[in-house]
């Protein structure tokens, strides 16, 4: 609910400050100094001065927003940056309010040694935050405020027919190949996959796949895996595939003649769980969860380009040596699947993305495990 809220207020423009230093800062910019175009960051301080010396360690800790140290204004902003950030004992009464589309900013160590007549932002971690928000701020209200349009843009060319006959054969729940029927017929990347009713389709499910390969139970009341349904990996053999099929129906308990769902294995990358929900109070929404991260992230959907980009980039590749994760993919991904929802929104409930995989290896982007509820 926190997330879905935050989401819901950042999509129409709120600033959100969880530093009370940051708030104020962002407070003073906005309000005395405007907003820059972008967050893109320069700082110029003397070389040796302290803040000259926290802007190269803040580049070394993290490269916030890109920001780097420039000896002079002009070069910063020659560089296309949208906001310099400068030592207030490098500020004269000639030093412009802009230079070229970069907004300049007074900043300093200590706020007893702001001068008069000329507002300025004070400790330059917390300037560099509260200029990266503004900038973000102005970056979305040069896109639009609130969520996408009603109608999806023309990358997004569903196969209503084939999404329609497989959301007639649904219960009130559909079960992961149900649902990844309705996700490709919206353009989606799944995982290749089959039913099988018998060891023997399965075998040859597996062999046309290409080994290995994951089996699990297939039914309207299996659950999904994000919620415990057991899957059997890296299945390397027919043999294993018959042994495989009969661990994935027993360990659930299902009846004689259940069935299992054969698929390629999925790669190996980073995954996350989106899940869509239409809220009481908010409507259709979005929700992110990353591992790693304290928190879900969220936006009201249908997606702009905007927000899907956003959500997109809380997720980056974690170990030394993986390929960059292709979070454009990712955002069209997250944007296709709002408009799912809000086309088929009076006949679906939930869709729940349980395991998105960023791949590490190829660079794909695809669902491995998803449901769905309806009306």
């Amino acid at each position: 609910d926190r997330a879905a809220a935050l989401g819901y207020l950042q999509t129409h423009g709120a600033l959100v400050c969880t530093d009370p230093s940051v708030w104020l800062e962002t407070l003073v910019l906005t309000s005395r100094l405007g907003l820059p175009l972008g967050p893109r960051i320069a700082v110029v301080a003397a070389p040796g001065s302290l803040i000259a010396g926290q802007a190269n360690s803040l580049a070394r800790e993290h490269a916030l927003s890109g920001a780097r140290f420039a000896p002079t204004v002009d070069e910063a902003a020659d560089e296309g940056h949208d906001a310099v950030l400068v030592d207030m004992g490098c500020i004269d009464a000639n030093t412009p309010e802009h230079v070229g589309g970069a907004l300049v900013v007074p900043v300093g160590t200590r706020g007893e040694l702001a001068t008069a007549g000329r507002p300025a932002l004070i400790d330059l971690r917390h300037a560099m935050t509260a200029v990266s928000l503004a900038g973000e701020l102005a970056v979305r209200l040069d896109a639009g405020l609130g969520p996408g349009p009603d109608a999806p843009p023309a990358s997004v060319d569903p196969d209503l027919d084939r999404f329609n006959r497989q959301l007639r054969k649904l219960g009130p729940r559909g079960g992961d190949h149900e649902t990844k029927v309705l996700l490709s017929s919206y353009g989606i990347e799944v995982t290749r996959q089959a039913v099988a009713t018998t060891p023997s389709a399965a075998t040859r499910i597996a062999k046309k796949a290409g080994f290995p390969v994951d089996v699990k139970a297939w039914g309207p009341d299996v659950p999904s895996v994000a919620d415990g349904c057991p899957v059997e990996t890296g299945v390397d053999t027919a043999a294993d595939v018959r042994r495989a099929f009969a661990a994935a129906t027993a360990e659930l308990d299902l009846p004689a003649g259940a069935a299992v769902i054969v698929r390629a294995s999925p790669p190996r990358g980073r995954e996350l769980r989106a899940r869509l929900t239409d809220l009481p109070e908010l409507g259709w929404t979005l929700t992110v969860r990353i591992p790693g991260q304290p928190e879900p992230v969220a936006a009201p959907a249908p997606l702009s380009s905007y927000d899907s980009q956003r959500l997109a980039s809380f997720v980056a590749a974690t170990r030394k040596g993986d390929k960059a994760l292709d979070s454009a993919a990712l955002a069209d991904l997250l944007l296709r699947a709002s408009y799912l929802v809000w086309a088929h929104g009076d006949q679906l409930e939930s869709l729940d993305l349980g395991r998105v995989i960023l791949s590490t290896d190829d660079g794909s982007v695809l669902v491995a495990d998803a449901s769905c509820t309806t009306r």
